[in-house]
């Protein structure tokens, strides 16, 4: 560990000293990648990881690459290559040829299109690659040489260029320690390998899995990557392993799993260590590429990825020189007519793979292996043989001859031969460099894994795994990639609807239709908050129509004649309720009826997906659903309306609803078809919503009442949940609200609390849990469901809520990211799970991840009516839209403000404190001054120190000032190169504002002053405020003089969620 950073015990070690080398790079700030460790740490000089589980140091636009092997030809040439390209080197060759300049030849993704037709490059033909330059580079590598020394001892780069870069690599790139099996690489190696994990840190794969996934771990953090990396595979190639051949025991993620807990004794053998790091690096949230030989590969480890969405595993080994070429020259044979018959090639160099495979017979089998199986799929049965031979004065510059021989017309033999001479690394590097470009693009828009597999054939010399069998044409193949990067970006460019950027020549979405009186001035209006690519949400479950029968008497199960004052229908049931609350949620107040067509919605699109029959109680819940949108034209009832087709037999569910003079509810129950409502039924309306020509994008689902829809409980739960995956952006938000939770059996004693295992069994709950995102149940389905004893008195209300931490802990570990336990007029308590269960929800609000909230009731008018039917409907759609939405960078300041719009507490901080109230990270540097090192020092450590200090704003920035004089340089010279990428990406990127509309009374009444800060945009809410912010959204829905206005204003209920009481009541 350099002496720069203190030592500690870190929160991404699982106890071993694995984690203790540093990799860094230019920073970074892009998409999925999951970290599972409790970010608990004691630091002298950095304070500010003590309490603040979040922090990240984030920049714009970059990717995290992983290279095992990095101090090899094809780890070193990489990295001096990009810091080459990020410097602007220029350097002179070995003849004084020159100035030559750094660049991107041979990577696809970092190149333009040339020429009238195209082709070549990729950079200007798609939006969302990843510029290299600003890659964070790290890896592992059992020698300990340092990477600027590895460079210059490789001799494969011009010297000119290896001095200039040298130093850079040895001080700033540290090297993780390699996990290393002597059985698994060829002898030649074996007195080189020094910097490995010790017995006592590795002493089986279990272990050694822990501390490469603490490596993983300690990267993203280190180097702020909060985007995707890729962990590359670039040493030495490994003797086949049996295990992962098909049917060799690791076909599933189980047994891949289970295989690596065992010992070597109970397995039966030793495991690979190319298969542990791929493991970790999946388990890690990181994409796995095999640029080796070795069967890697193995069915268990392609399930694994494919349970995350934008985790891939591709391989295997890299087709970087001769083999592409012979795919593309085969496949001009045959394109001619000839019939392609015998392909005989050799190959020598002296690089230290060849070293390796002429002292490791296996390894050598398993690189033959890969070559003789390239042209397997055509059905020519060519007779391909391969000689390697390891020369080593020839060094890296590989020498490759190839014949091939066809048969021609009459079967006269056509026989070509080719030369081949160019350095093996300098072939390989852009390829790896692609994969993980490749690999960020494609996660960032969830793209399926088997598309992807498919679109990265071209790199690999045997596409496994899910591209196995594709066609080897070089040119087929990059048809194939080139069909599926225009489908996936032309799948995020149509999902961007709500956001609109002020950049030049962009023209963003257009506005909803809003018909004005004659004369009247259009003026735009923005907002601070709103949902990310205007996502809609999928309301599905359990819908009926609810008949009310309001001020009625009894309800104490006598037999006398009771009364009620009216009767009033709407819909009910899981789906009517959340749609209900949803579609009123506005970004403005409504403007006059009469001229306005549509308001500005949050939600864009809502989706009910329920049973619905012919009969008039069906025509009726259709028509109550479709009322619910009238004021924002937002809920779309044609799946349901289709839905009822292929049923047309079937029945409505009716609840009669007493609603007693003293606010208590009673309910009659007819579940009608609802009894019948299977799985297949709902998958089937899921198909119908992903084939619908709509472009909107939806980002979650919201389940409701599993315990009332009897086929649709356990692993028919799970498989909608499943399915609804594959619909949303970035897998979504699952969330599940629970109703109808029959009392608890009798097999857990009273008092006592069940187990986790217990309520995995549950037979409707069980297996669905570690789908759901969010989970929504009151008091008494937690006592129903866990078995714990609450006494509902004040004097035991420390001990009851004891009890309430500790079950909805059991949820959490069966896989639950979110809980929310409603409680009345006591409020609500919300507990969320770590890191790692986050990372997996893309989503989800990283910043949440294992904190918990307890809220106090909010306090109603003394004179308030209330009705709580539906309130906890209500607090779970406010609950995922405040989960939902972003900060858009627009800071609004009304004639009224509040204390978030205070002045800076210090000119030189560039930051305003306040304004991160609410807010989960970010900042709020005033767009008219310089994004400086030490006010993004300052933004980064704000959450810890604000509790650490009290909210002492002097004090705070007393010890912020006092931390960053105890910084090393280098860490300050990472926050010079942050400012000044972000202030690059400030000019690149506007600031993203939702097109809305409002009358000029209307904006006159408000009088907004606005600043735009970029540091603010796509922030979420803190927990807190979310919890505030769903608590108002439910209140408004329980006090009957609120509850059926067609709009709620949701920057009105922000500004009270941060200043108001907290929670709510009677839910």
């Amino acid at each position: 560990m350099p002496s720069s950073t203190p030592s500690k015990t870190k929160p991404w070690s699982k106890g071993s000293s694995s984690a203790s080398s540093i990799s860094s790079s230019a920073s970074s700030s892009s998409g999925a990648g999951g970290s599972s460790t409790n970010m608990n740490i004691q630091m002298k000089s950095m304070p500010k990881l003590t309490s603040d589980t979040s922090h990240v140091p984030k920049t714009h636009g970059s990717l995290g690459i992983l290279v095992i092997g990095i101090g090899g030809a094809n780890g070193t040439t990489m990295l001096s290559g990009i810091l080459a390209n990020r410097h602007n080197i220029k350097w002179y060759g070995p003849k004084g040829e020159g100035p030559i300049h750094a660049n991107y030849n041979g990577c696809i993704t970092q190149l333009n299109s040339k020429g009238v037709h195209g082709g070549v490059g990729y950079k200007d033909k798609v939006q969302g690659l990843a510029d290299a330059n600003m890659a964070a580079v790290g890896g592992w590598d059992i020698r300990p040489t340092k990477l600027g020394d590895a460079l210059l001892q490789g001799q494969i780069l011009d010297y000119d260029l290896v001095k200039q870069v040298k130093d850079e690599m040895n001080s700033k790139y540290s090297v993780f320690k390699g996990y290393y099996d002597p059985r698994f690489i060829g002898s030649s190696q074996h007195d080189g390998a020094s910097h490995i994990l010790t017995e006592k840190e590795a002493p089986n794969a279990s272990e050694a899995l822990k501390c490469i996934r603490a490596d993983i771990r300690y990267f993203k953090w280190k180097n702020g990557v909060v985007g995707h990396t890729t962990v590359i595979w670039s040493a030495s190639v490994e003797p086949n392993c049996p295990f992962c051949m098909e049917n060799g025991g690791l076909d599933t993620a189980v047994d891949l799993l289970k295989s690596i807990e065992m010992s070597e004794e109970e397995r039966g053998g030793p495991l690979p260590p190319s298969l542990i790091y791929a493991t970790a690096a999946i388990l890690e949230g990181c994409s796995f590429v095999n640029g080796g030989s070795q069967n890697t590969l193995c069915g268990g480890l392609a399930d694994l990825a494919k349970q995350q969405l934008g985790i891939y595993c591709l391989g295997t080994d890299f087709k970087a020189g001769q083999t592409k070429f012979k795919t593309a020259a085969v496949e001009y044979l045959r394109t001619m007519g000839l019939t392609p018959k015998v392909i005989a090639s050799s190959n020598h160099l002296g690089n230290n793979d060849m070293k390796n495979l002429a002292t490791a017979d296996s390894a050598r089998m398993a690189k033959l292996r890969v070559k003789h199986d390239i042209f397997a799929p055509w059905e020519e049965d060519i007779d391909h043989k391969v000689s390697v031979m390891y020369c080593p004065m020839i060094n890296d510059e590989k020498r490759d001859f190839v014949e091939y021989t066809s048969l021609g017309f009459l079967s006269q033999h056509h026989t070509m031969m080719t030369y081949t001479r160019a350095s093996d690394s300098v072939l390989c590097v852009p390829l790896m460099i692609d994969a993980a470009v490749w690999c960020d693009f494609f996660s960032r828009r969830s793209w399926k894994y088997e598309y992807v597999a498919k679109a990265m054939a071209y790199l690999f010399k045997v596409p496994e795994g899910a591209a196995k069998g594709v066609d080897p044409g070089f040119f087929r193949q990059m048809q194939e990639l080139e069909k599926q990067v225009i489908a996936a970006s032309d799948a995020k460019s149509s999902r961007k609807g709500l956001y609109v950027s002020d950049a030049p020549g962009q023209s963003g979405a257009s506005k909803r239709s809003v018909r004005f009186k004659e004369s009247q001035v259009i003026d735009d209006i923005v907002t601070e908050w709103a949902i990310p690519n205007n996502a809609g949400i999928v309301c599905a479950g359990l819908a009926c129509v609810d008949m009310q029968l309001l001020s009625a008497t009894g309800g104490d199960g006598g037999e006398s004649i009771e009364t009620f004052e009216g009767e009033k229908s709407m819909g009910g049931g899981s789906v009517s309720m959340a749609c209900k609350t949803l579609a009123r949620l506005c970004h403005v107040d409504p403007l006059e009826d009469q001229y306005m067509q549509v308001t500005p919605p949050v939600v864009s699109s809502i989706v009910p997906l329920c049973k619905v029959g012919f009969d008039d109680s069906g025509d009726k819940l259709l028509s109550l659903l479709e009322a619910t949108g009238s004021a924002c034209s937002n809920v779309e009832t044609k799946f349901s309306k289709n839905a009822r087709k292929r049923d047309p037999n079937c029945r409505t569910a009716l609840a009669v609803l007493p609603i007693y003079k003293d606010g208590r509810r009673g309910c009659f129950f007819d579940a009608a078809s609802n009894s019948k409502f299977c799985a297949n039924d709902m998958v089937k309306m899921i198909e119908d919503l992903s084939k619908s020509p709509s472009p909107t994008v939806y980002g979650a689902m919201l389940f409701g009442y599993p315990h009332l829809l009897p086929m649709m409980q356990g692993e028919a739960l799970a498989h909608i949940f499943s399915k609804a995956r594959s619909l949303m952006d970035d897998g979504g938000i699952i969330v599940l609200d629970l109703n109808g939770v029959p009392d608890g059996d009798n097999s857990t004693p009273f008092g006592s609390m069940c187990s986790v295992s217990s309520l995995q069994a549950d037979p409707v709950l069980g297996p669905a849990l570690s789908h759901v995102d969010i989970l929504h149940l009151n008091e008494e389905e937690l006592v129903n469901l866990t078995g714990i004893h609450l006494e509902g008195k004040s004097k035991f209300a420390e001990q009851d809520f004891a009890q309430i931490k500790k079950a909805a802990s059991i949820f959490i570990e069966c896989g639950v990211a979110i809980i929310a336990v409603t409680r009345g007029k006591k409020g609500c308590y919300i507990a969320c799970s770590d890191e790692e269960r986050f990372s997996s929800t893309k989503m989800l609000p990283t910043t949440w991840a294992g904190e918990d909230i307890a809220v106090d009731a909010a306090e109603l008018p003394s004179t308030a009516e209330i009705n709580s039917n539906g309130a906890g409907d209500a607090f779970t759609s406010g609950l995922l839209v405040a989960a939902m939405l972003r900060h858009t960078g627009v800071c609004m300041q009304y004639n009224s403000p509040t204390k978030d719009n205070e002045a800076y507490l210090d000119s030189d901080m560039n930051t305003s404190l306040d304004s991160l109230d609410g807010v989960s990270t970010g900042a709020s540097s005033s767009p008219s001054k310089k994004v400086t090192p030490y006010s993004l020092y300052i933004r980064e450590n704000y959450v810890a120190l604000k509790a650490q200090c009290s909210d002492d704003k002097k004090v705070i920035f007393a010890k912020c000032n006092e931390m960053w004089e105890e910084e090393s340089e280098e860490t300050k010279q990472m926050y010079e190169r942050k400012a000044k990428e972000e202030m690059a990406s400030a000019q690149d990127e506007a600031p993203k504002v939702l097109p809305l509309t409002e009358s000029p009374s209307t904006a006159s009444i408000k009088s907004p002053k606005m600043s735009r800060n970029l540091n603010l945009a796509n922030q979420p809410m803190n927990l807190e405020t979310a919890a505030q912010f769903a608590s108002l959204v439910a209140a408004r829905h329980v006090d009957t003089s609120t509850r059926d206005c067609n709009h709620l204003n949701i920057n009105t209920i922000r500004e009270q969620s941060s200043v108001s009481m907290h929670g709510l009541e009677e839910i």
